[in-house]
This record gives C-alpha cells, structure tokens and sequence, in this order.
C-alpha cells in the first residue's frame, strides 16, 4: 500500500504553531501514535533517524508498542518526541504521558497536540479533551516554552468561540498545542 503524504493547510492554527514555535532537537526522534490512516502525513518522513510507535500494527508503524504499559528495556531514549493527536485515545493518558518521559533524552524537545474543542473519533476509542493547564499536569518534567490553544476561529483569551449552526452552538476546531523541553 502506497501511504500518501497529506499535511496539514499551512494556514491551519496547529500548522502556525509549529511554524513559530517547534524547534526539534537534532537526533533520534520518537513519533507516537505513527499509524498513518487515510489523508494523515506520515510524519516520520521528517526526520533522518525517527521511530514511530503505535499500539496498532499497520503503515507507520516500526514498532507495535502500547505506551500505557511498562516500557521493555531495549527501546532507548529520544532526542525530539511528537505526540500528536494521540492523548485522547488513550485510556489512561497520565500513564502514556509518564513513559513519554522516560523515553525523553535530558533535554530532548516535545511537540504535542491533542484536541480541546472536536469531535468524537475513534482510533480505536476517544475518550479525553484537554486545556493547557492538563497537558502541563501530564507532564510535570517538560519546562513548555509555548502552551496554549490554538483555533482558525479563536479569538485573544483563553475561550473558545461559540458559532450557532441550525440554532445549535457549534464549537470550532480547537486543539491544545505546546513545545517544551525536559
């Protein structure tokens, strides 16, 4: 199967993000959740020396690996993690987020992403939205240099835009993004 690269609109607000603030640390480099289903990018073809980690075998995946359980001992340490859209699926994210960490090399970077404001979507199971401040409690070792919500509609404050379609409030697109350093 030929995987296609779809990146995401370059005037999306998670896309300006990364753009002014994500600066990877050079190195082996961890993508978790790197199951690449229909129009997602293939993220791993970013970096020279990149591992991507699913629970899931399937395209994307070099490792088959469920991150809520203990780690084995022979996966090592990352320069530069991405976990993006991944928190929500996990049952329990405060425990993915812990060997997160463990796998983060002293001063590796972060750049994660998870949903604040979306729709429910299964991959397998969604269960959990998050703001700034409960990215910051699930990883209490990473100093954020940028934290906050980003949204294509959201104005200045930390509050999403309420929108009425068909006299139902509608919430925007809106994720949690950051980039920090452990």
């Amino acid at each position: 199967m030929k995987l296609r690269t779809v990146r995401p609109s370059p005037d999306s607000a998670t896309a300006r993000f990364e753009r002014e603030h994500v600066r990877p640390r050079e190195g082996r480099t961890l993508i978790v959740g790197s199951h690449v289903y229909e129009d997602k990018e293939d993220r791993r073809q970013r970096y020279a020396d990149v591992v991507g980690v699913d629970m899931l075998e399937g395209p994307g995946v070099d490792l088959v690996l469920d991150l809520e359980r203990d780690l084995p001992g022979d996966v090592g340490q990352f320069d530069h993690v991405e976990c993006m859209s991944v928190l929500e699926h996990s049952r329990r994210p405060w425990l993915l987020a812990a060997n997160i960490q463990r796998l983060m090399a002293p001063g590796a970077t972060i750049f994660c992403t998870v949903p604040f404001c979306w729709r429910i979507h299964g991959y397998p199971s969604d269960y959990w939205r998050m703001t700034p401040d409960g990215v910051r409690e699930l990883f209490p070792e990473v100093e954020w240099t940028a934290l906050m919500l980003a949204s294509n509609e959201l104005t200045d404050g930390p509050k999403a835009p309420t929108i009425k379609r068909n006299d139902h409030p509608y919430f925007s697109r809106t994720e949690t993004v950051g980039f920090g350093r452990l």
